[in-house]
């Protein structure tokens, strides 16, 4: 039989399960402690307070879903394979991961500024090369997020709301075919 997950992980698992369930402000550390199996000092032993526990549930989602972005866009040479796959993993993700993508939604820690340069830096660079080559149109990377996600992240709003009955990744072809329309180049 496999050990039990390290407690940092359990209270981490806890955490999102009862962030999801009852939303972060509601959530006590004290049901996030029971639901992990642990000790109080344990809780505090890795966080200080229910602010840090948020912090570091929404970093690791967020770590995990860029993770898998980028997979998914150097998987794909060309640029019409990698704005596809892109909004694919989109959707994919969020379907895979409902109480992540629904604590992705809500309030961003300022620690997540850091982790977003970088990813962001990553994406930048995919796109000027793919632009470069007219693959692409030139767009800041602000309305090129719009464009490409823009359509999938709304889709995702309206699903974990309970307004959208199929699952993201049953329409993740035609958005991620809208997505290559709106943002392909002249070439």
């Amino acid at each position: 039989m496999p050990p039990p997950p390290a407690a940092r992980q359990r209270i981490l698992d806890a955490a999102r399960r009862r962030f999801a369930a009852d939303g972060v402000y509601a959530a006590t550390l004290e049901d996030v402690r029971r639901d992990a199996g642990v000790s109080v000092g344990a809780v505090y032993h890795h966080f200080p307070d229910k602010e840090r526990l948020a912090e570091a549930v929404w970093l690791d989602a967020l770590e995990r879903y860029q993770a898998g972005f980028l997979e998914a866009l150097r998987a794909h040479p060309d640029a019409r394979g990698g704005v596809m796959a892109a909004v694919e993993h989109h959707l994919r993700w969020v379907a895979a991961h409902r109480d992540d993508a629904a604590l992705l939604l809500s309030a961003r820690p300022a620690a997540a500024a850091a982790r977003n340069r970088a990813f962001f830096a990553a994406v930048r660079a995919w796109w000027q090369e793919h632009a470069a080559a007219g693959a692409l149109r030139e767009h800041d990377l602000d309305l090129v997020h719009a464009l490409w996600l823009g359509p999938s992240q709304e889709y995702c709003r309206h699903w974990l709301a309970g307004r959208a009955r199929r699952v993201p990744r049953a329409v993740a072809r035609e958005l991620a075919e809208a997505a290559w329309q709106s943002l392909k180049g002249p070439a």
